[in-house]
């Protein structure tokens, strides 16, 4: 019913969404040490607000639009132990592809190794 001018309606809506991603880092950060769902929904929620930045970007306040560098940083780390966790998950249910069963249990453990150290560099930024 009312028009919203659009540097208004661009400064509103990214305060929502980087409320709503700190509030995520927050519950990320508390969880269980195994709990990659959470870490996930922060990786989302990044997105979010990392698109409405560089969309809303000219529109935006100087100290909203600081906040794209910290968040690449945290997209990254999330977008790794994403990858970690989706090729863990593929190896689990197509285990047949290897020839012997040690070869796949070994890149199993490697990739386990692997998504500790990547949820722990996560948990670092939270």
């Amino acid at each position: 019913h009312e028009r919203t001018p659009l540097e208004r309606f661009a400064r509103r809506r990214f305060a929502s969404a980087d409320r709503s991603l700190k509030r995520r880092m927050r519950r990320a950060a508390h969880a269980k040490r195994g709990d990659y769902a959470s870490f996930h929904d922060v990786r989302k929620a990044a997105k979010k607000v990392r698109y409405l930045l560089e969309f809303f970007e000219p529109l935006l306040a100087k100290r909203q639009r600081k906040a794209l560098k910290p968040l690449k940083k945290v997209q990254k780390r999330l977008g790794e132990l994403n990858d970690v966790v989706a090729s863990e998950a593929l190896l689990q249910h197509n285990l047949g592809v290897f020839p012997d069963a040690q070869s796949g249990e070994t890149a199993l453990a490697m990739l386990g190794k692997a998504r500790k150290r990547k949820m722990r560099a996560a948990a670092k930024l939270m």
